[in-house]
């Protein structure tokens, strides 16, 4: 896991000589498989990309039947872009050919299979459309609000969450 801003800018000008284009104000975890052609893929400004994410450009399955007379040498290869300003949870996959577009949340360990349209929230396997962004942030305030709002402001990561939970007692999805 990066940490540091440094660490971060480091990470990032490291997955940039790979060949993956990426745009400014972005955060990505080190554990991210970016495949066989990075240079394939394409991340947008203010991105953020949790661990464990793949991203796969090609069609491997053509090896079975490329043999084939019929089927001489097909390859398949696709380009990846994520737009601006989109969250990618942990453990997706992105498959060939995908676009997500600016104003995305992709939910944890989805499949994207197709391209995914602006300013709303998939998740799933396949990733299907959750809500739109509005709806989404508008959850998260409300959420918000069952929160212990005089939480302990200490150094401790561990004490401020805590603290912020304090008389908080759903067990509930808020999307």
């Amino acid at each position: 896991m990066i940490k540091s801003p440094e660490e971060q800018k480091k990470y990032i000008d490291y997955v940039r000589t790979l060949g993956v284009k990426i745009g400014d104000n972005c955060k990505m975890s080190s554990s991210i498989h970016w495949g066989s052609e990075p240079f394939l893929i394409e991340i947008g400004n203010h991105c953020s990309l949790s661990y464990g994410i793949d991203f796969i450009t090609h069609d491997g399955a053509t090896w079975l039947f490329r043999e084939e007379n019929q089927y001489k040498g097909i390859k398949k290869f696709a380009r990846i872009k994520v737009g601006d300003n989109c969250y990618i949870g942990a453990r997706t996959t992105i498959l060939p050919g995908v676009k997500i577009d600016s104003n995305c949340i992709v939910g944890a360990c989805s499949v994207v299979t197709k391209s995914l349209k602006s300013n709303a929230v998939y998740a799933g396997n396949p990733a299907k459309y959750i809500c739109s962004l509005d709806e989404y942030i508008e959850k998260c305030v409300e959420n918000n609000k069952k929160y212990n709002q005089n939480y302990i402001k200490s150094e401790n990561r561990k004490e401020r969450i805590l603290s912020t939970l304090e008389g908080y007692d759903e067990y509930k999805p808020y999307i």
